[in-house]
């Protein structure tokens, strides 16, 4: 059932633009902005290559849950549960970029907090990973299961 879904939002053309726009907005600034020699040099190769594969993955589940949130949402005609989608953008955002995760906790007073994290804030980006599986999990299981009562 879950492949069966999957197929269907990778074939769907809503589905696969917004799998790639939804990859793109967060693999491009994720590689854009990290500095390669700055992490290499600071904190090793082997994080930086944990930090880019993880930013490969996020981008790609990202991705693949923005595809399928708007296939459900066309396929269900619901044109009122953006705030959804805008809230696991900004969670992924803050996880994925480091320069964006100090501007964005700055703003809500949380800076301070961010330092506990020994490894560079690197278990936000495994815990957005996980977040993100059970999101895809959950919403293409249930890909054109409507779960609102009436």
């Amino acid at each position: 059932m879950l492949l069966q879904n999957t197929l269907k939002v990778f074939t769907s053309i809503i589905g696969i633009v917004w799998i790639i726009l939804g990859g793109a907005i967060i693999a491009l600034p994720g590689y854009y902005f990290m500095e390669k020699e700055l992490i290499i040099g600071n904190l090793g190769y082997p994080f930086y290559i944990t930090e880019l594969t993880l930013t490969v993955i996020i981008s790609l589940l990202f991705g693949l849950f923005l595809g399928a949130t708007l296939y459900k949402m066309k396929y269900f005609s619901i044109k009122k549960s953006w705030i959804g989608v805008i809230g696991w953008f900004l969670w992924v955002l803050v996880s994925g970029c480091p320069a964006c995760s100090i501007t964005l906790a700055s703003y809500l007073g949380f800076a301070g907090f961010m330092y506990i994290f020994p490894y560079s804030w690197l278990e936000l980006k495994f815990l957005s990973v996980a977040i993100l599986l059970y999101a895809n999990y959950t919403t293409i299981k249930n890909l054109e299961v409507c779960s609102l009562q009436r």
